[in-house]
């Protein structure tokens, strides 16, 4: 009996821990810092052994004078290559792993402090991030790279053989890529990122491709999506 007690404790603790309510970094109030908040659309989400399947989702930041990026949150089966019967999947996030392996190249001492996680669940995640020094008073374009299996729709067949158009593997269709611009000044701004693309298909390279036209439910996968730019006591 106790025995049965501490398995229904162990997997009870599990699914808690799998499912907070948000993902949040400490950070310092008086600094400039971020927060995206991330609703999920849950009724679009398949179920696997009576789990929803939640997608798989990067946000980044890029300086819109130099290029240079940040990686703000990642979640842990993309960061980590721990894929279920693969070790690497390039289509699940292409234009993140594209500024991942861009990061890599940094000087360790300028590497970036990215949060990683399993995949929150639930109704909605909170990421917060302290903007880095050599980022705060620049224009920068924040973006968000989502994407969930098995989304498959009439040009994005389940059906479609390899090397047929329209052939996803498991990946349905693909990744989906949301924008906003902010100024990390002394002003606070909120922005609702918009559709700016997506990604390949199969994660052959890391472009935005701006055509969004054999694309329907990929785009809905979040059913709201902010972030809040705080600049602290900057002056």
């Amino acid at each position: 009996m106790k025995k049965a007690c501490s398995v229904i404790i162990i997997i009870i603790a599990a699914l808690v821990s799998c499912n907070p309510a948000a993902v949040k970094k400490d950070i310092d109030q008086e600094k400039p810092h971020i927060a995206v908040t991330l609703t999920f659309n849950t009724d679009m989400y398949k179920s696997i052994m009576l789990k929803k399947v939640y997608p798989t989702y990067a946000i980044w930041a890029v300086d819109t004078k130099t290029g240079a990026t940040a990686t703000i949150y990642v979640t842990g089966k993309a960061a980590k290559g721990a894929w279920m019967m693969a070790d690497e999947r390039p289509s699940s996030l292409p234009v993140w792993f594209g500024v991942r392996r861009k990061e890599k190249a940094i000087p360790e001492k300028h590497a970036v402090d990215v949060v990683t996680s399993a995949t929150p669940s639930g109704n909605t995640a909170i990421h917060s991030w302290q903007i880095p020094e050599r980022m705060i008073g620049k224009k920068l374009d924040i973006y968000l790279e989502g994407n969930i299996s098995f989304d498959y729709n009439e040009f994005y067949t389940k059906s479609a053989k390899k090397g047929e158009p329209g052939y996803s593997d498991v990946n349905g269709q693909p990744s989906v890529i949301w924008l906003a611009t902010i100024e990390a000044g002394v002003k606070r701004i909120e922005k609702s990122p918009v559709i700016a693309g997506h990604g390949h298909m199969r994660g052959d390279n890391a472009d935005i491709d701006t055509d969004m036209s054999k694309i329907t439910t990929a785009g809905e996968i979040f059913q709201y999506v902010g972030i809040v730019y705080e600049p602290g006591s900057v002056k």
